[in-house]
């Protein structure tokens, strides 16, 4: 995800807290089985079904922590530990990997800096750690690091992330949707929605998720190919052409190619914008 000085922004609102850590799990794991690595999630206590906080953020925040985790260990485990208590929330990402002396650990989280140990020619630029610490520091939290040389790595998030009670969906938009509109039956399928504007997502989210839709949303083109290139691959985009950055046409693109470099097959595309085909935009991704 690209961060532009001064234009970072929260947008809190109701999170699956324990949903969303599952989710991450079960996406981060077939990733170290991959490379031969195990991956234990360990919620220590209970965990809240609702928080408050920015969902996009505390995702970024985890998928960078656990990308960089599994990249960096050759042999062992990546363990994601949660726990929650007096609206606290503290996540920590452990790994097995080659660890860090002092010196390096005094520089991780600058932009660029990348430990010397077994790094094995992964890529990256370098900036995911100082992403993910941005953005903790942005949700008011702290982040913190120990390492061992030859034992691995801790990272440790620390938010206030307060429980929310109540059956937050019930709300009159939402009971009206509810009312009006059938459910699906069987797996539920992937919908990713990418549009700049945090109101048309919510609306979309609000239709689509009491159908029994997984819904994913991302601000941009760039976040949304991140949040692919993470491993969520979404069956259907709802995608806003219009987009700051990378526009939809080009995102779309992007995306396909990403897939097919992979093997996988591209989700069907609809597109949701006033302006679709208006302006002589052109439509070069097939969509008709």
């Amino acid at each position: 995800a690209r961060i532009e000085a001064g234009r970072l922004s929260l947008e809190p609102g109701p999170v699956r807290f324990d949903e969303l850590l599952r989710e991450l799990a079960d996406m981060f794991e077939p990733q170290a089985a991959a490379k031969g690595l195990g991956f234990r999630f360990e919620p220590q206590g209970a965990l809240p079904g609702w928080v408050r906080a920015d969902e996009q953020r505390l995702r970024q925040i985890l998928i960078n922590l656990l990308g960089n985790a599994i990249k960096f260990t050759a042999a062992g485990e990546v363990t994601l530990r949660v726990r929650h208590g007096r609206e606290m929330a503290t996540l920590e990402i452990a790994d097995t990997g080659p660890g860090m002396d002092a010196a390096e650990l005094a520089r991780i989280f600058e932009p660029f800096a990348r430990g010397t140990r077994g790094t094995g020619g992964a890529p990256g630029a370098g900036l995911g750690l100082t992403i993910a610490k941005m953005l903790t520091e942005l949700m008011g939290g702290e982040m913190s690091a120990t390492s061992t040389p030859g034992q691995g790595s801790t990272f440790r998030v620390r938010l206030f992330l307060p429980e929310l009670h109540g059956r937050i969906w019930d709300t009159p938009r939402m009971r009206r949707v509810a009312k009006e509109r059938i459910g699906l039956d069987g797996a539920s399928p992937r919908v990713l929605v990418v549009d700049n504007e945090s109101d048309d997502r919510q609306l979309l989210i609000e239709l689509l998720e009491p159908l029994g839709f997984t819904v994913r949303e991302a601000c941009s083109g760039h976040d949304a190919l991140d949040l692919v290139a993470a491993g969520w691959v979404p069956d259907a985009v709802l995608m806003d052409l219009a987009m700051p950055g990378i526009d939809g046409w080009e995102t779309i693109r992007r995306l396909r190619r990403m897939l097919g470099d992979l093997g996988v097959q591209a989700p069907a595309v609809a597109v949701v914008s006033a302006n679709a085909f208006e302006r002589g935009q052109d439509n070069d991704a097939g969509i008709a």
